[in-house]
């Protein structure tokens, strides 16, 4: 029992890492990006985010367990590609999108990964209904990438 709940809570610290890199990006893209509503919708999904990360520690603490605060390497490399894009093109909302869209799809793929994983059924519904808020974001992004004249 006590290996099954270093796994929950291996996975649920993992998915507060992923969600504090989206926060991240999507904070530094809402600062990068011109467009008002982009902003807007960048800004709104890094509440989302921060949210999402706060149930979750709530949820690891609960299991008696330290719960993580900051974001994951790759997260972080992630972000500094952003800025590197966007000294290389200021001004390209759409290179901007395109990156905060691609930390949104490896979002998915963890938890979707984590959905596989046996956990208790209420936090089981905790995942699935951030997933399927998740889901929601990205098809906002991929929409206004679509909307972007290239």
């Amino acid at each position: 029992m006590a290996n099954a709940q270093g796994e929950l809570v291996f996975t649920l610290n993992h998915l507060i890492g992923v969600g504090k890199d989206g926060e991240l990006s999507c904070m530094a893209g809402a600062r990068e990006v011109d467009d008002a509503e982009m902003r807007s919708i960048l800004s709104r999904t890094a509440e989302t985010c921060r949210n999402s990360v706060t149930e979750l520690q709530a949820l690891v603490g609960s299991l008696g367990a330290v719960p993580r605060d900051r974001g994951t390497m790759t997260g972080t490399l992630h972000r500094g590609w952003m800025e590197v894009m966007h000294i290389i093109a200021p001004h390209n909302d759409d290179a901007v999108l395109q990156l905060c869209e691609r930390e949104e799809e490896a979002a998915r793929r963890e938890y979707r990964s984590a959905l596989t994983k046996e956990m208790p059924e209420e936090i089981r519904s905790v995942v699935l209904r951030q997933y399927e808020g998740m889901q929601k974001h990205h098809e906002r992004i991929h929409a206004l990438r679509g909307m972007q004249v290239h």
